[in-house]
Parts: C-alpha cells; sequence; structure tokens
C-alpha cells in the first residue's frame, strides 16, 4: 500500500540477498544495477528516508521557547551550553551530507537505465532533485556557508573541500526546485513529492530568505487547491493519514516502519517517560476561544482555571493538570499533573513530566506496545502555506482583510475560536505581524521545528529563548510568581544564530572555516 516504505526497507536490508560478493549498491562499477524503472525507483524511494528523522523532527522543537528536553544533547544546545563536538550539531551536518551523497549517485546513475520511459525518468530526477535541494536548505539555515557538493566525490576530494558562500547555495536551491516543479508528478500517491510539494516547499524557501513577492507568488498557486481537514486535533491522527490538507507526509506503517516518539510525549500511566515536555511559554501563547490575549484584561482568564474557554488547540496538543483523555483501551480518564500526583504528576518520579505538561498531538491509539508508532509525520500542509502567504503578505505591507479571511480566519475557523477571533484586527504592520507569528506557533507546535527555525530568522532568539523558561504554576516558590523554573537558556547572537563546523569534520579537511565566534 505504500509504496516508498517497501522500497526504503527493501534497499536497507539489501534486498533480502545474502551473497557477499555482491558489489556496494552505490558503486559505479555495479553490474546487476540501475538497469530497469524500478532498479531506478527502488533507490529513489530510499531516499525519502533521508529527508527528516523522526527524532530531530519532534527534538527540534525543544530547542525553542515551546519545549524542554532531558535529552542531553539537544538541551545543551537549547541552553548554550554546547561546542562543536555536540552530536546533534555532528548528527545533522553528516546526515543531510549522506542525503546530498545518494541524491548525486541518483543524478549521475539515472541516465543510464534503459529499460524506463522518459516521463518516469524525468519525474524521479526532479524527485530526487528536491531532496537534494532540501538537504541544502536545512544546511545553510543552520550552519550557513557550506560546501556545495552536486557530483559523486571521492574520499580524498572531500577532504579538499572548501565552504560556498551561502548566496551561492541559495540560488542553487532556487533553481533545483525551478527545475524539479517542471518535472514532478501531480499524482496524490501517499508520500510521494508532488509539483505542488516543490511549489509550497519553494514559497518556504523564499520566505526564509525575506524574499516575499515570491513566496506570496507561489504561496497563491495553491490558495484555493487544497482544503483544511475539518478538525484540528484528528489531523494528526492515523485513521486521518493522507487527507485533503497533507501535501507532503513522512511515511511510516505499523510493524514495518514505526518510530517511539510516543513514548517521550505521553504520561508514566500509558507507558510513556516524559523526555519531552510543552512548556508554559506555549501554553501562554493560546487565545482566549474569541481571541484575546490571556495578559487582556477583557479576556475573562482566570489564573486559577487558565485552561477553560481558550483555544481548542490548546487541548488537541497539550495534555495539562485535569485533562480528560482517551486511554488505549478506550476509556475516559483524567491526566492529573499535580506536584507528587501519582502516576503522573510533577516531580512523583524520573518518568514525569518536568514542566506540568505532556504532548497529546500525534497519539496513535493503535501504537504497538503503546509507544511504537506507524503514524505519519507531516513535513508540508496546506495550514502553512496559508501562513507563509500571510506572513509575507504583511511584510509587504499589502495584507489586507480578503487576505485575513483566506488564511488566518479559515485557520481559525477549523480550530473553533469563534466571535471576534475571525474579525479582520486591522491595524498596522507591526501589530499585524505579531498576530500572524502567534498564529503560526500555535497552529504548527511541535510540527518539524518550525518553531525553531521561525525564532532565528526573525532574530529573537535572544529575547525569547533567554533567560528561565517555565512550567505550570504551583506556587511552591514565590519566584516568578509561583511558575516552576525548568531550563535556563542562553542565547549569543554573536553566535548562536549559526551552529559551529563540526570539529570532527574540520579534523579530517583543515579548509573548512569555523563560524564566528566558536
Amino acid at each position: 500500500m505504500k509504496k516508498i516504505i517497501i522500497a526504503i526497507l527493501l534497499i536497507t536490508t539489501g534486498f533480502g540477498c545474502s551473497n557477499l560478493d555482491l558489489a556496494p549498491l552505490d558503486a559505479r562499477s555495479e553490474l546487476t544495477f540501475w538497469k530497469t524503472d524500478e532498479d531506478a525507483n527502488i533507490f529513489l524511494n530510499s531516499m525519502y528516508a533521508d529527508i527528516w528523522n523522526a527524532d530531530a523532527y519532534l527534538y527540534f522543537n525543544a530547542l525553542s521557547d515551546d519545549a524542554y528536553t532531558r535529552r542531553e544533547d539537544y538541551r545543551n544546545i537549547g541552553n548554550g551550553n554546547y561546542d562543536a563536538s555536540n552530536g546533534v550539531v555532528t548528527g545533522a551536518w553528516s546526515s543531510r551530507y549522506e542525503g546530498i551523497r545518494r541524491a548525486n549517485i541518483f543524478m549521475n546513475n539515472i541516465d543510464n537505465v534503459e529499460d524506463i520511459s522518459e516521463s518516469n525518468r524525468e519525474s524521479y530526477k526532479a524527485q530526487a532533485r528536491f531532496i537534494r535541494a532540501l538537504h541544502y536548505f536545512y544546511l545553510v539555515e543552520l550552519y550557513g556557508d557550506v560546501p556545495l557538493v552536486i557530483d559523486e566525490i571521492s574520499i580524498d576530494e572531500s577532504l579538499q573541500l572548501v565552504r560556498t558562500d551561502k548566496s551561492i547555495v541559495t540560488d542553487f536551491i532556487y533553481t533545483e526546485l525551478a527545475t524539479a516543479i517542471n518535472n514532478l508528478p501531480e499524482t496524490d500517491e501517499p508520500g510521494r513529492i508532488t509539483k505542488d510539494a516543490g511549489i509550497a516547499f519553494k514559497s518556504k524557501v523564499h520566505l526564509y530568505n525575506e524574499d516575499y513577492q515570491s513566496t506570496v507568488n507561489l504561496a497563491g498557486e495553491l490558495i484555493g487547491e487544497y482544503s483544511l481537514f475539518p478538525d484540528y486535533e484528528g489531523l494528526f491522527q492515523p485513521q486521518n493519514e493522507n487527507n485533503d490538507e497533507i501535501i507532503l507526509s513522512l511515511q511510516y506503517i505499523p510493524i514495518d516502519r514505526e518510530h517511539n516518539n510516543q513514548y517521550s510525549l505521553i504520561p508514566p500511566s500509558q507507558s510513556g517517560y516524559a523526555n519531552f515536555s510543552p512548556l508554559q511559554e506555549l501554553v501562554d501563547s493560546y487565545l482566549t476561544i474569541d481571541g484575546k490575549e490571556i495578559t487582556d484584561a477583557s479576556s475573562g482568564y482566570d489564573e486559577n482555571n487558565p485552561y477553560v474557554n481558550r483555544d481548542p488547540r490548546l487541548e488537541a496538543t497539550i495534555l495539562y493538570n485535569g485533562h480528560s483523555w482517551t486511554d488505549f483501551d478506550g476509556s475516559q480518564i483524567t491526566i492529573d499533573t499535580s506536584p507528587g500526583a501519582e502516576p503522573n504528576g510533577y516531580n512523583y518520579s524520573s518518568n514525569t513530566t518536568q514542566t506540568g505538561y505532556y504532548v497529546a498531538k500525534y497519539f496513535d491509539i493503535n501504537a504497538r506496545n503503546q509507544t511504537n508508532s506507524g503514524l505519519d509525520l507531516i513535513l508540508i500542509r496546506y495550514a502553512e502555506v496559508l501562513l507563509n502567504y500571510a506572513e509575507a503578505k504583511n511584510e509587504l505591507g499589502s495584507f489586507t482583510e480578503q487576505d485575513w479571511d483566506m488564511t488566518i480566519k479559515l485557520i481559525r475557523e477549523r480550530a473553533g475560536l469563534i466571535g471576534s477571533a475571525l474579525d479582520f484586527p486591522g491595524g498596522g504592520q507591526a501589530s499585524l505581524r505579531t498576530i500572524i507569528r502567534n498564529e503560526r506557533r500555535v497552529e504548527l507546535a511541535f510540527e518539524a521545528g518550525h518553531r525553531f527555525f521561525d525564532i532565528r530568522r526573525w532574530r529573537l532568539s535572544e529575547t525569547v529563548n533567554s533567560g528561565w523558561l517555565h512550567g505550570f504554576k504551583t506556587d511552591e516558590s514565590l519566584e516568578d510568581d509561583g511558575y516552576i523554573r525548568v531550563d535556563f537558556r542562553t542565547f549569543d547572537p554573536a553566535k548562536d544564530y549559526l551552529w559551529p563546523i563540526p570539529q570532527s569534520e574540520r579534523d579530517l579537511n583543515k579548509n573548512l572555516t569555523q563560524n564566528p565566534n566558536w
């Protein structure tokens, strides 16, 4: 049913062969591969596994003011206590370049395949270009200037590489995506990179590089071509995978290809281990149901009853104290996260939440062993396209009531907000910017590291990701009005907007310069 996953499994298990004399799959002298359409398709589909690692998809969000993690490698980046030997810093570099290496191998061999239609050949090339461009996009966002490698190279050649200016790499990304879009398939085969995925991703790249008119033009091509799934909570549940909002998702399937992110998200009573916990700063960003900030005196917000009459996306995303929850056996339970409460309370055990919150989003009631899930992870969806469009229009100074109605209003209506929350707020560019950015935060919470990359490109990290970040209110301490202090973050704008080039890479290749102040 999921051809991409089947191909990934085939290639990563050596096609089930045990003949040790077989040449490696990526050897240029391979005599038994690169012959048929099936060969090319299997190799291409295996490259889909490189797009995003499930761990990184989740834990990049803990590098922002949305979440806290116990995982030391990520936590150290979040609080500024890391260097060029950090495992995440090193792993992100190596995994992206491994994906680029496979893409280069593919591009160098696809034209040698004889038993293939030209339309399929061009479609496969386009998908490989998209994947290669995606890898370079994340590399330049994390490291700035990076080596641009578009061909197979030897080990000796790899040790002579120098960093390419980010602007040149970005131009390459634009060219790759533009070429890909012309030949990407329009099929709705689950998980397949399509022409619309290329358009949506290219709009994101332009947005990140402040080319707002191109963002508007590209996102505008998709507006009206998709629809928002009517149930925000249901959008992230297995029974609704591949719905009309999904433009591209990372494909998983029970037993054959699973991730265990759920183990880090759910309470111990459900066999979880709170290795990833939402922060109070995220909880506070959810408006009241009629669209008012909780700091607004007219909002009706009650700090002693904080989860009532809030944006319904709060309940769909975060498990809070008193949250009603459907257990694995279908029964209704109430989650008690109060200090010391057995078994899910804050500080009850080393398995419980460090913030007073767990994660409701992505809950897979059918997960094997309650933690191993075949739930797809959404990479691009229509709501993001609408948010890209809204942000770019506002940065151009031309965001109108009509734009509001076809972007933010639609998103809020689907979420279940009512009344004045749906009305165009007017005001100037600055006030609209605050509204649009917050909408992006709550709508895309815990998805593909959006918040981490957003606060970096908006140059907000030193403001929102510095000092104490908090969990829920317990009044056990007079500090910070009774909200528990969870993690002290430091962010140095003179260096932290770029990660260091991994020390292991520089040890091998003395031509790789280091980023400033590292």
